[in-house]
């Protein structure tokens, strides 16, 4: 199958030897500018998904998507309001918590720690909290027994392993002016839990009766907490549920407290993207810079081809196939570059973390320690044709250029 006239002469422009070497110079690096924009463009939206990804399946599955909790506790009719929040449209599922904030001590050693009482039964309903805990510490969570699941950084920070008896601080209600020392309770570590981000440093959990004790309450809970269908709708949901309690709450959603987060990635993405594109347009136009030298170069050989009968149509498309020859293999090998980017960027900085022996995501800082990567081949295309878009666009002015060419003047002098 031949190939038309047209793309015949377009790539016969760019396969031959240029007598100015500076047309040679600025088509390589419009070629270069386009690999690397587009390699790195993938690479970096791909790290934006795994993020995304790790927000979801990670975080958002050990933390509540929202929070009824009282201001003056304990919740009086904690039952009632979980009853209308399973009728809710929206939620699906919903667990009572008391909450409790101490410190967790070993030897001179001390950690903050915010923890929570749970019923492992709910529990299991509204987060996917169990899946980063052992089952035999899942099954230790007993109501008569002061045991603990801690947080793998706090354990690492104050040195613990499961078995191990640590000191709870809790405060007490200060009476008068004088202050209560602390309540300080004996509780055995009985697993730990390994979400390998932030909540590793900052969560206890213990059964809801053994809270209750700590507590010194007969009945009643903290809160309850919510798992909702559509998470970014959390927000919303919690204030319609909150709306029918009688006791006053306070109304939280994970998008409050931690939706800076989601916020953040998105933001990045959309900045991240625009750059990449600059620095693609940038290289698309050093196209435009090729194309018009070459036109130069070429016009002798244009305006014998218009003698021969070469209709405008004819030179415009040459050129176009001329200029979108880099373009087209930029994007190729763009492609490829940050495919193989993709898939070696996680052994790539796990070997940089152990050179350098320590962690580039710290646990204490972001919600996970490690750099994720989730590959879209709906974002492959996007970005593989937003890249073919701009070069294509680029070479038609110049390629236009080329039919206002005069034969007449031009092998007539």
């Amino acid at each position: 199958m031949s190939l038309p006239l047209s793309t015949l002469i377009g790539l016969r422009y760019h396969r031959a030897r240029h007598r100015n070497g500076f047309i040679s110079f600025i088509s390589a690096s419009s070629t270069i500018g386009i690999l690397l924009g587009v390699a790195v463009l993938i690479i970096g939206l791909s790290v934006m998904n795994g993020f995304e990804r790790e927000l979801q399946q990670r975080f958002l599955a050990i933390i509540s998507h929202g929070e009824l909790e009282a201001v003056e506790q304990p919740l009086a009719d904690g039952a009632g309001l979980l009853e209308i929040a399973t009728q809710q449209s929206g939620v699906e599922a919903a667990a009572p918590y008391i909450s409790l904030s101490g410190l967790l001590q070993k030897g001179k050693q001390m950690k903050a720690i915010a923890v929570k009482g749970i019923d492992p039964d709910a529990e299991r309903q509204i987060s996917r909290l169990p899946e980063f805990v052992s089952s035999e510490a899942w099954q230790a969570l007993e109501p008569t027994q002061a045991n603990i699941i801690i947080g793998v950084g706090i354990a690492d920070e104050l040195g613990l392993v499961a078995g191990d008896t640590a000191t709870l601080l809790l405060p007490q209600q200060s009476t008068g002016q004088r202050l209560s020392s602390p309540q300080r309770v004996a509780v055995r570590v009985v697993g730990l839990m390994r979400a390998a981000g932030q909540l590793d440093n900052q969560l206890g959990f213990v059964h809801i009766d053994q809270a209750r004790q700590l507590n010194q309450w007969e009945s009643g809970v903290s809160g309850i907490s919510l798992r909702v269908s559509q998470p970014l709708q959390a927000d919303e949901l919690v204030r319609t549920i909150g709306m029918h309690s009688e006791q006053l709450v306070y109304v939280r959603s994970w998008m409050r407290t931690h939706g800076f987060l989601y916020q953040d990635i998105q933001l990045v993405r959309t900045i991240m993207y625009a750059i990449m594109l600059l620095i693609v347009a940038v290289a698309s136009f050093n196209i435009v810079s090729t194309l018009i030298l070459a036109v130069t170069e070429k016009r002798s050989d244009i305006a014998i081809l218009k003698t021969m009968g070469a209709e405008d149509g004819l030179l415009i498309r040459a050129f176009v196939v001329y200029g979108a020859y880099n373009g087209v293999l930029g994007c190729l090998l763009g492609v490829v570059l940050g495919l193989l980017g993709v898939w070696s960027l996680p052994s790539l900085v796990a070997g940089v973390e152990q050179l350098l022996g320590r962690t580039i995501l710290s646990a204490d800082i972001y919600f996970i320690d490690f750099l994720p990567v989730e590959l879209l081949w709906s974002d492959v295309a996007l970005v593989a044709l937003a890249a073919l878009s701009l070069s294509l666009l680029a070479t038609l002015w110049p390629a236009w250029q080329a039919t206002r060419i005069r034969p007449a003047q031009e092998l007539g002098g």
